[in-house]
This record gives structure tokens, C-alpha cells and sequence, in this order.
């Protein structure tokens, strides 16, 4: 196996990752809520921050090393697990190096791992449960299976622990197994998965039971989006491209052939044919949600692997070619990441949004000295104020002081700080980061302006403007308007 492939891939992965991609504000809000660890959240299942208690332990790492490390390391071990369902299918040794090589390359599967959301655990247990479903299908029918099935129960209940879109996978196989081979339902092997399964995801169901299903209610307020524009339909399509843009690359420069004397044995076309079929399922799902509703890009994820496969079987290109997009492939991704080392300004950046804010948070903190508590307009800029918030604390208990919630309004989603209630009860001195509140100002004996605070791009661009406000005697009375759930 050409493993020195995916070595490379992660050597650029954590350098860039570390020197060029700033803090997610979805890191950031992952991060802070060590401070209130539970068995689940509003917005988010307990996987990641359960991980991130773990790396925030060593306190020894960089910050940024500590919030980091789960994605490199989810990100390489998928890179194996990949070459695991190849193998599976058939793949030689030709086949698991290009399969790599696309693996690598991909953008998305790349910038995928360089930060700690969601997604990149949702890869992982998604593959690891396709390598135990491919594993079933390799068993001769006197052979037992129900490890494999054990298997991937638990992958799906851990990728249910980070996003419930793992669902998808169960989906796309379920009806597979129905067309294909039926017999795998009348086993015990599916019911003792499913069992584990909801075991794992027991600390979520708890959680919600206790929370009137809080975290699935606002799942929920995603998936029945309004379909306002055709486009919808098919805004999904871009991320596949995306994904697959090293294959069109080397279709370019000619190096690109259809590999029509591939052979497999029935075991592995089984799974082959699997995938395929699973991809099929998917893609008209994402087409028919997309006619109703707003299909989010992430969702196609759990199609990306399986077309990757699909292009490294039956595709192949010579060394010539590979070299020749390989480099081009390299330069796109640094300009993605960091457009400005080339002369692009904030048009071209990617990562406009989230740049910028460590500052932003250094000069409010500057502007109003040591406080408390820090409230903002919105859930990704509460993230990043907790976060970048100056203070002594090492480990774990650096992110105990200041604590904060978005300002309650009735147009806007509940999110996790808001269960945190810290506007319910009288303060006697607080900061706000945002644009002016009369609701807040309302309920201060005295709440006036301290400064403005900007967010600067690296080429000096101005992104956005906030202003920094000091509440006195903060009382909660009257009572804040009620939050829609979703």
C-alpha cells in the first residue's frame, strides 16, 4: 500500500491547519462548553466536546493543537478505513493508490480535517460502519456475522453522537438489503446492531427526554426548510464537484481512461454494487428533499467516499498526469486557505467569515477590562468571545470565566447558551459585543458605548464593525421574549 500517500496528505493537513485556517466559530462554541459539560446539547450531539475534554486535558499542547487534534487524527484514521472498503471491494494495489490519491486531493475531504467540527467524526463512523457492512457481505452464510453487525451498531450510534445525518447510511443500505439479499433480515445480526446502536445514543436520548427533545426539534427545523427557488433542487451538486475536481483535473491533462478488464469475485461485487446502489439512493433522496426544501451542503458528505471509490475503480491515469494536476491541485488548495499569499483580497476568501476575530475579542477585552459576563447579537460570536476572551486559567477552567448568552429575541433559533440562563438572574456589571440593544439597555441602570471594535482581514480590509457596550445593575425584569425552538 502506497500508505506514504496519506502521510504526506497529513503532514500538509496539520501545517496549514495550524498556520493558516483560523478558529471555527463551531470550534470555538464546541470548546466553550466544557464549562457546562452534559450528555448532549441544543444545536449539537456530545461527541465532539466529549473528545475535546479529553485533548483539552494535555494541557502541555497549544491551544489550538488541543482543539485540533481529534480532526487530524479522525481525518488519517478515515483515510484507512478507506483503503479498508477498498480492499473490501476488490481494489488492487493501483486501484488503493489512486483511491488515496483522490482521497488527498479532494478539497472538501481536505479542509475537512483541518478543523474539529461534526463532519469529520461523521466520515469516520460513516466509513467504519460501510468497512463492517462490506465485512457482513464477505461472511459465507454459515459463517457468524453478528460481530461485524456489533460493529456497526456502535459505528452508527457514535456518528449519531456527532449528527444525527448519519442516519443516511442505515437509509441507503436498508434498501439495498431489501432488493439484494433479503435473507440478512430474517438474522439476528440487524437487531443486535440496532440494540447497541440505541445504547450508545443513550446519553443523547436522555438528554432530550429531559430537554423535550430540544436537540432533535431544532435537527428537525432544518430538514423541513422551504423550498423558495428551483436551484435548491440541485445546489447540493457543487460539493460533489468539488470533491471530485482532482479527477476532472486529470481528465484535462489527458491522463484519465476508463479500466474496463477489472475483475471481482462475487463477495466483492456484492459490495461494489452496494455502493453504487447506496449512492443512487442517496442522490435521488437529496434531489427529492431538494423539490421540498433546502438541502445544506454537508448533507452530501456520506456520498463523497463512495464516489471517490467509483472514480479510483474504474478510472486510471498515467504519472505524467498525475504529477501535472497533483500540482495544480496543491496550489488551488493554498489559495483557498490563504488567498492572500497570492495577491487576492477578501472577494476571494473562503474564510472571510471566520478571520479575524481573535483581535476583535482582544480589543473588546482591552476596551472594558475584566468582566464576568459577555453577552453578543449571535450564537457564533458569543462562541468566539468566550474563546478568545483574555485570561489566566489554564486546561479546561480557562474557558469558566467570562460566561455570556446571545441577547434573547423572538426571530431567532435557541441555542446552546441560552440554556445556560445567564440573563436570568441581576448582574451588577457586564459586557455586550454587537450592535446597540434596547432590550438590554433597558434592563441596565446605565449601559453606554466604550468603543468600536473592527474585524480585520490580513490585507487591512475592514470585514465588519461592532461596538462594545458596558451594562451596569443589570436587572432581568421584564421578561425576555420567548425563543422559537427550531
Amino acid at each position: 500500500m502506497r500508505i506514504w500517500i496519506l502521510c504526506l496528505g497529513f503532514i500538509g493537513l496539520t501545517a496549514l491547519s495550524l498556520i493558516a485556517v483560523p478558529v471555527h466559530f463551531d470550534e470555538a462554541q464546541y470548546t466553550t462548553w466544557l464549562t457546562y459539560q452534559d450528555l448532549s446539547y441544543q444545536t449539537k450531539g456530545p461527541l465532539v466536546t466529549a473528545v475535546q475534554s479529553v485533548t483539552h486535558g494535555f494541557e502541555f499542547l497549544p491551544q489550538l493543537v488541543q482543539v485540533r487534534l481529534p480532526a487530524w487524527i479522525a481525518w488519517l484514521l478515515s483515510g484507512f478505513l478507506l483503503l479498508w472498503l477498498g480492499h473490501l471491494a476488490g481494489f488492487d494495489q493501483d486501484a488503493s493508490q489512486r483511491l488515496l490519491t483522490l482521497y488527498v486531493t479532494s478539497p472538501m475531504l481536505f479542509v475537512l480535517g483541518m478543523v474539529h467540527t461534526t463532519d469529520v467524526w461523521l466520515l469516520f463512523f460513516m466509513l467504519l460502519a460501510l468497512c463492517a457492512f462490506a465485512s457482513i457481505l464477505h461472511c459465507r452464510p454459515n459463517q457468524q456475522t453478528e460481530l461485524w453487525w456489533l460493529l456497526m451498531g456502535a459505528a452508527l450510534g457514535f456518528g449519531a453522537l456527532a449528527k444525527l445525518s448519519i442516519a443516511l447510511v442505515p437509509l441507503s443500505l436498508f434498501v439495498w438489503v431489501i432488493l439484494r439479499t433479503p435473507r440478512l433480515i430474517v438474522t439476528p445480526g440487524p437487531y443486535l446492531g440496532a440494540l447497541l446502536c440505541g445504547f450508545v445514543m443513550t446519553p443523547w436520548i436522555l438528554w432530550n427526554v429531559d430537554h423535550d427533545f430540544a436537540h432533535l426539534s431544532h435537527e428537525f427545523g432544518h430538514v423541513n426548510s422551504v423550498n423558495d427557488h428551483w436551484f435548491h433542487t440541485v445546489d447540493w451538486i457543487p460539493l460533489l464537484l468539488l470533491a471530485t475536481l482532482p479527477v476532472i483535473l486529470l481528465s484535462l491533462f489527458g491522463g484519465l481512461r476508463m479500466r474496463l478488464d477489472d475483475l471481482a469475485n462475487e463477495r466483492e461485487e456484492a459490495v461494489r454494487d452496494m455502493l453504487r446502489f447506496s449512492f443512487g439512493v442517496l442522490t435521488l433522496l437529496f434531489v427529492l428533499k431538494g423539490i421540498l426544501g433546502k438541502v445544506f451542503l454537508n448533507w452530501a458528505l456520506p456520498m463523497v467516499p463512495v464516489l471517490l471509490m467509483i472514480f479510483a475503480m474504474r478510472m486510471r491515469w498515467s504519472p505524467a498526469s498525475t504529477l501535472i494536476a497533483g500540482g495544480i491541485q496543491i496550489a488551488i488548495l493554498v489559495v483557498l486557505i490563504y488567498p492572500y499569499a497570492v495577491g487576492l483580497g477578501i472577494k476571494q476568501d473562503p474564510f472571510q467569515k471566520i478571520r479575524g476575530w481573535d483581535r476583535v475579542v482582544q480589543e473588546a477585552a482591552r476596551l472594558s477590562g475584566p468582566t464576568d459576563i459577555v453577552t453578543t447579537d449571535h450564537y457564533s460570536m458569543q462562541a468566539w468571545a468566550l474563546y478568545f476572551w483574555p485570561s489566566d486559567r489554564d486546561g479546561i477552567d480557562r474557558y469558566a470565566i467570562p460566561e455570556g448568552q446571545v441577547i434573547p429575541t423572538a426571530t431567532r433559533r435557541r441555542n446552546q447558551y441560552d440554556n445556560w440562563e445567564v440573563l436570568s438572574t441581576p448582574i451588577p456589571s457586564l459586557v455586550h459585543i454587537g450592535r446597540y440593544s434596547e432590550d438590554l439597555a433597558e434592563r441596565c441602570a446605565l449601559f453606554h458605548e466604550l468603543g468600536p471594535v473592527s474585524q480585520v482581514m490580513p490585507d487591512g480590509t475592514i470585514r465588519s464593525t461592532l461596538t462594545v457596550y458596558r451594562c451596569q445593575n443589570f436587572n432581568p425584569e421584564p421578561a425576555w421574549p420567548v425563543i422559537s425552538r427550531h
